[in-house]
């Protein structure tokens, strides 16, 4: 009896043993997967692994650290990095670049005065010049973003259905000057060799005001394939490859009928492709001019923008530095022009900017041969995240443009933009009292700071101003619509909310909040 007894706990403590000992192996595991996904940047996957360790862990450090990362670099609701990194820095050991990427979520969610005050706690770590610099730049955005956010352009966005997008990113399109065709990249092509993912340029018709489902080109490879241009005809499609067959160049598709085919060597300059990156790219309407970027030698910093003529005899031109009106010492990519050409529209991290690359307007001068200062498209069309591509159709009323919105399938997703008369915006005027209807004081310096945040029906933030401390006021500017107000003490999950609907006519709205601290 005694040795049956025995026997029984030995099996009772190996089953133990095997289970920690399995339990310890699976967590091992799913943290070499968060490691060597965060070493190669697939920071999705790294995400879906450290979300794993963290329901055992939650209050470590290196953990919410890494998760804050991951969601800040992601196409993810980047909002979610904020609790994370905010635990980090409430630590007296957090990494030194917390502060860094937590200024960044708050300026990718428009908590801008916020995203201030992170960097400059980045700053004073003053770990390298290229640092302050660097940091000195985003400063620069959030208060470029502060003063134009409360000035939007009267434009509306129309996701496309699932014909075109869908739960991948879908982003870069390009449509003819009739509007009736279209080129984008999409990441949904599955590649079984490579376990992965990779984008693939598709093409889509417009037919009585529907895009057909699209299809991705016959020409397609298993390189990574961007669509970066396209001729106003649509006869020409220009695409960004990187892989086994192209290493970050530029290549020429031609389109006759419902065929597509890769262009002939010569029908792009011969010095288009290097050994370096060359990346967007647009051919004028009458195929004389060729644009595109490149980080060639010789630039003036990052990727530059040139151009190469084509002579009366077909034979196009060494390629030229399009020159300091333009290019900066940071990237300048992917140009494109309107359909008669005399506009070009290209994306930007030198201009004065809201965000890494925000998008630019710049015309050309026939008198001067020169192109005029760019002009920044402003909100909502530049965010804080990266902007890159716009494509207007003849009219210059309607574009197509790929962005990350509430209303989305969840990741990058394509969109119709229309463009409103330049009408005056209707004012929003705002006093904030703190306390109730009966007792109350006017908001100052001396209460926690306040935020008054308006969105449009779908969720996306339209403009956020902070309440001011000398005179209680905050002040926004809308177009007519449906839009919901919020306004908060910093850090409380309530506050006051309305549904706002200003209509033709109206010149402005007035509101007295008041807020229970």
């Amino acid at each position: 009896m005694v040795r049956k007894a025995l026997i029984l706990v030995l099996v009772f403590c190996n089953s133990l043993i095997t289970a920690y000992s399995q339990e310890d192996m699976d967590i091992v595991l799913t943290q070499k997967y968060a490691e060597n996904s965060l070493r190669d940047g697939d920071y999705e996957f790294a995400l879906e692994n450290l979300l794993k360790l963290y329901k055992n862990d939650p209050k470590n450090i290196d953990l919410n650290y890494k998760i804050g990362i991951c969601y800040t670099e992601t196409t993810i609701d980047k909002s979610k990095a904020i609790p994370y990194l905010e635990f980090v820095v409430g630590h007296n050991n957090y990494p030194i670049r917390s502060f860094y990427f937590l200024g960044r979520a708050y300026m990718y969610n428009y908590r801008f005065t916020e995203a201030v005050e992170a960097f400059y706690e980045y700053k004073m770590m003053g770990i390298t010049e290229d640092v302050i610099n660097q940091t000195d730049r985003l400063i620069e955005m959030c208060y470029d973003a502060l003063e134009r956010i409360n000035f939007p352009s009267n434009v509306t966005f129309e996701r496309l259905d699932t014909t075109i997008n869908s739960q991948f990113d879908d982003y870069q399109p390009f449509v003819t000057a009739d509007g009736n065709s279209m080129v984008y990249t999409s990441n949904r092509t599955y590649v079984s060799e490579y376990e992965d993912y990779i984008a693939n340029v598709s093409s889509s018709e417009q037919k009585k005001g529907i895009w057909q489902k699209s299809q991705a080109l016959q020409v397609s490879t298993f390189d990574n394939e961007e669509s970066v241009g396209m001729t106003p005809l649509g006869d020409k499609i220009l695409e960004y490859a990187d892989g086994d067959y192209s290493t970050h160049d530029i290549k020429l598709v031609n389109r006759k009928g419902g065929k597509f085919t890769i262009a002939a060597k010569g029908e792009l300059p011969n010095d288009v492709n290097t050994e370096g990156v060359e990346m967007g790219a647009c051919l004028s309407p009458d195929g004389k001019t060729f644009y595109f970027a490149s980080d060639r030698r010789g630039g003036r910093g990052g990727l530059d923008i040139y151009y190469s003529k084509k002579d009366a005899n077909g034979m196009w031109s060494a390629s030229q530095n399009i020159g300091s009106t333009i290019n900066t010492e940071y990237d300048d990519n992917f140009p494109s022009l309107s359909s008669d050409g005399k506009k070009m529209y290209f994306a930007s991290k030198g201009h004065q900017g809201i965000g890494e690359y925000d998008i630019y307007e710049t015309i050309y001068i026939d008198s001067t041969e020169s192109w005029t200062r760019p002009r920044n498209l402003g909100m909502p069309i530049n965010t804080p995240l990266d902007n890159t591509t716009i494509s207007f159709t003849a009219d210059g009323k309607t574009a197509y443009m790929a962005a990350n919105r509430k209303e989305g399938y969840g990741k990058m997703d394509v969109y119709k933009l229309t463009f409103g008369d330049e009408a005056q915006p209707v004012i929003l005027f705002g006093t904030v009292m703190v306390g109730s209807e009966t007792q109350s004081v006017l908001y100052s310096e001396d209460f926690l700071k306040a935020y008054a945040t308006i969105y449009d029906e779908f969720g996306n933030i339209i403009s956020q101003a902070p309440v001011l401390g000398e005179s209680g006021q905050f002040f926004g500017s809308l177009f007519p619509g449906n839009y919901r107000l919020d306004v908060k003490f910093d850090g409380y999950s309530k506050g006051y909310s309305e549904n706002l609907v200003i209509k033709t006519g109206d010149t402005e709205v007035i509101r007295t909040i008041y807020l229970q601290q």
